[in-house]
């Protein structure tokens, strides 16, 4: 759970730290998943413009922290932008914050994601196209990772007496298998005294069923108990705060500085202070961010339509009264229907009005109906008359019947020939 607010315990959390920190502690602020320049949640031009300015003003709370602490490192793991081209003002706040931790004297190191990754394909000119924080790292104000590099190659810092040995490794969109099988000997990270790997990839056990990347490139746990090279693992691509130990591995996933969507509800997001060492971890602290709040609201369709009786008018009513005690301004809203419906009953969903409600009680709304299931029509019918419509067992009585009243036996034998193939047809159907 996270443990501080940036807002108002940073003293508090400076003083205690500070006391805890000694030669042989590297400080660190990690992040990850900022996704500067995500637009889809708030489509009026207002609300996208302030949605714009919470992801930077996480962001710079991250990088305030940092200076405000005067740590070793700052570690972004990857989608630092939720785009390969982000505009010229994420472009240019990112540049002010760097040129900040630089002059505060903090190492920057960051990973690329799989959203701010572009894919390997290559212009009409022949060049390949380049992630936008390589810009930075060409200007000196931070090292930056590739995350589908050819072969880990660790970057060595010396802080005070302490030799920290980084690498960085991820995933691209749609690509398959392990990428941690990667991780081979490595000479040159074993003479560091905190050896660190960047990691942006799924983790087994912590996949949030977000994309097909889940299921097709995952790191599993063993990979990570069975390796040695790496005390500590930094990881973004999951957008809830954890803190593992795997093996003799510690491996901490920053989560996201803002909402991206809702799939980890009840996690605050924040980024992470941390105290390391080549004996162990010193403190391991989630730090709070301001953000948006989220709600969901699960509705079945069996709710709304209790009875014969409902309308447009009373059904939308319904919902909007179920609505009303979650909206605010400061709240993103998930209306999520499911459930059984005949095609009538579908077109008494006034979504339209319920968005319009949505846009004007709380930051935004989503509704997700894909939890819907429209009846086909002679179900639909079954179901309205309160009956249970199985059409296995209507085929067989109407069959029944047409054999019973034929006279000829040779039409009887067709009838029943007829049945059974008709039957077999539907269980093949149904296996399928």
């Amino acid at each position: 759970m996270s443990e501080n607010n940036v807002g108002g315990d940073t003293a508090q959390t400076g003083s205690s730290d500070q006391r805890q920190r000694s030669d042989d502690t590297i400080t660190v602020v990690f992040t990850a998943d900022n996704h500067l320049g995500y637009t889809t949640f708030g489509q009026q031009p207002r609300k996208r413009e302030e949605r714009q300015q919470r992801l930077r003003r996480a962001f710079q709370q991250a990088t305030d922290f940092a200076v405000g602490q005067g740590v070793d490192l700052f570690v972004q793991a990857g989608d630092l932008f939720d785009s390969t081209t982000p505009d010229e003002r994420d472009r240019s706040f990112v540049s002010a914050r760097l040129a900040q931790l630089r002059q505060a004297g903090v190492h920057v190191f960051a990973l690329g994601g799989v959203h701010d990754t572009p894919a390997k394909t290559h212009t009409l000119l022949g060049d390949a196209a380049q992630a936008p924080q390589v810009s930075y790292a060409h200007l000196g104000v931070m090292h930056y990772f590739p995350p589908d590099p050819p072969a880990l190659e660790p970057v060595m810092v010396k802080i005070r007496d302490v030799l920290v040995g980084i690498c960085g490794l991820g995933v691209l969109a749609g690509q398959e298998g392990n990428p941690s099988t990667r991780i081979r000997e490595q000479s040159e990270i074993e003479r560091a005294a905190v050896p660190i790997l960047l990691l942006h990839a799924p983790i087994e056990g912590l996949a949030t069923g977000r994309s097909l990347l889940d299921r097709r490139a995952q790191v599993s746990r063993s990979s990570i108990e069975d390796q040695s090279l790496f005390r500590y693992i930094l990881a973004g691509y999951h957008h809830s705060y954890q803190h593992l130990h795997i093996g003799q591995c510690e491996v901490i996933v920053a989560g996201a500085t803002q909402h991206i969507d809702f799939s980890d509800p009840d996690q605050e997001p924040g980024f992470v202070f941390l105290g390391l060492a080549a004996d162990g971890i010193r403190w391991c602290k989630h730090i709070m961010v301001d953000s948006l709040k989220l709600q969901r609201l699960l509705l079945q369709t069996s709710e709304l339509w209790p009875d014969d009786t409902s309308t447009t008018a009373s059904i939308t009513d319904s919902i909007l009264e179920r609505l009303q005690p979650l909206c605010s301004e400061e709240t993103m809203v998930q209306l999520r229907l499911e459930g059984q419906l005949t095609r009538g009953q579908y077109h008494q969903l006034d979504l339209n009005q319920i968005r319009r409600y949505g846009e004007e009680h709380c930051f935004a709304l989503a509704i997700d109906d894909s939890g819907l299931e429209i009846l086909p029509e002679l179900e639909a019918i079954s179901a309205e008359k309160g009956e249970r419509f199985f059409p296995r067992e209507e085929l067989m009585a109407l069959a029944d019947e047409w054999i019973a009243a034929a006279h000829d036996e040779q039409e009887k034998k067709a009838l029943r020939a007829t049945k059974e193939d008709l039957l077999a047809a539907m269980d093949e159907v149904k296996r399928r």
